[in-house]
């Protein structure tokens, strides 16, 4: 888990290909909210009203947040539920199935990120958080059936961040949200986790510098 562009993609990938190298099997996989159901009404909401159709959020819950937010605080419950069942079915589906048939299953943007996702949303369209606290809840709770994991934390510099979203010419992230992710997201992890959460950042570490640490860190334990 971790900032955007952090480099988390990359060093599931690598870690991955040492994994199988040492006869494991392995499986990759991400959870993310607006999932599946979820991301079709948004990708259609977004197509219908959000006026600049060049601007790359624009498949993005945050660009409706933003643009319209009455709208998708009307449809935030229905977006909500939408999601909830898709990234319940993938869970079971990707995760607690494949676990249990042996695999070692590296995740990307796990449980406590979506959870950091629905508390930014609420309050970001003024919802009270009583009226959707069962949605974290219920994320809790499906951490603790899967058992231990260990857990990896990516962060980066803004200025860092930034020219990466650049490079690779994806979403420019709201100042707001990487916040949350430093904050509230690193807290939760470390609450939620079985194991010491290992912080890594990237800053100044390259890829392979990166891979070493997580490595070293899963080899002891």
């Amino acid at each position: 888990m971790g900032t955007v562009g952090s480099g988390k993609s990359t060093q599931i990938e690598l870690l991955a290909i040492e994994l199988r190298k040492k006869g494991l099997k392995v499986k990759t996989t991400f959870l993310k909210s607006n999932h599946g159901f979820a991301h079709l009404l948004s990708f259609f909401l977004t197509r219908v009203l959000i006026k600049n159709r060049n601007d790359p959020r624009r498949a993005h819950v945050r660009a409706l947040i933003k643009e319209e937010p009455v709208i998708f605080n009307r449809l935030f419950k229905l977006w909500l539920t939408l999601d909830l069942f898709s990234i319940t079915l993938s869970f079971l589906l990707k995760i607690l199935l494949p676990t249990r048939m042996g695999y070692t299953v590296l995740v990307e943007d796990y449980l406590p990120a979506t959870i950091v996702n629905y508390i930014y949303f609420t309050r970001a369209i003024n919802i009270p958080s009583k009226t959707s606290s069962f949605f974290p809840r219920f994320m809790q709770r499906l951490i603790h059936v899967v058992g231990p994991t260990k857990w990896v934390f990516l962060d980066a510099e803004d200025g860092v961040l930034n020219s990466r979203w650049k490079n690779r010419r994806s979403v420019v992230e709201e100042l707001d949200y990487l916040h949350e992710q430093r904050t509230k997201l690193l807290f939760l992890s470390k609450a939620l986790s079985s194991h010491e959460v290992l912080y890594i950042d990237t800053t100044h570490q390259n890829i392979m510098e990166t891979h070493e640490l997580v490595v070293s860190a899963h080899a002891n334990g």
